[in-house]
């Protein structure tokens, strides 16, 4: 009896000796732990913007045509142009151009850039996920967690304002004629690009 009883505590003492030699995770905050530490946003869009950026600038629709199609049949333009998360009914694109600057507003240059088409480049509150979003080439399908995901968004916005809008706000003036390039929010229930905003990755001013 004496034997049965020692037996049977040290399978206890041996089973709570393994319990306790091991570190139990759920898997979600393992992954977040572990992300946190791999993943750096900055350095993901310092890289896209040098590396991938460009083709996404050269491959852009231009502004004018992107108008015309979206007051004849949105549809085209979110289908050829666009890009969306899931079921949402906000597509994100990139579009290109130039313009006559017609005003500097508090948040934005109004810019004419047709007979009767006029745009927003934004120069003030750079935030959401146009640029992430409208190059459709960040896949959320590769990342780890949301966070790590929407960090790109805010990076990309940082060097946005960093490498573009700080300039734009500092030099734009009336008159003055601008070349850009940037990423455009439209949503399927308001398609008006009457107030259509850009946020701008690039830019150049003349004044000519």
């Amino acid at each position: 009896m004496n034997k049965t009883i020692k037996y049977i505590v040290g399978i206890v003492v041996l089973i709570l000796v393994l319990y306790f030699s091991f570190d139990i995770q759920k898997l979600d905050a393992y992954k977040a732990a572990h992300s946190q530490v791999q993943f750096d946003a900055s350095e993901f869009a310092q890289n896209f913007w040098e590396t991938q950026l460009p083709e996404c600038i050269n491959d852009a629709p231009e502004i004018n045509a992107v108008t015309k199609q979206m007051e004849l049949n949105p549809e085209i333009v979110f289908q050829n142009h666009a890009h969306k998360l899931g079921i949402s009914k906000t597509h994100y694109l990139f579009v290109k151009g130039s313009g006559t600057i017609e005003s500097v507003e508090d948040e934005f240059l109004l810019v004419r850039t047709g007979e009767n088409t006029n745009i927003q480049i934004a120069t003030d509150f750079i935030f959401g996920n146009a640029v992430r979003d409208g190059s459709g080439k960040v896949d959320i399908n590769k990342f780890v967690n949301m966070t790590d995901f929407n960090n790109v968004s805010v990076a990309l916005n940082k060097l946005a304002k960093e490498k573009v809008v700080s300039r734009l706000q500092k030099s734009a003036k009336a008159g003055m004629t601008i070349e850009f390039a940037g990423a455009a929010e439209i949503n399927e229930k308001n398609s008006d690009v009457t107030t259509l905003r850009i946020i701008p990755v690039n830019a150049k001013l003349s004044d000519e």
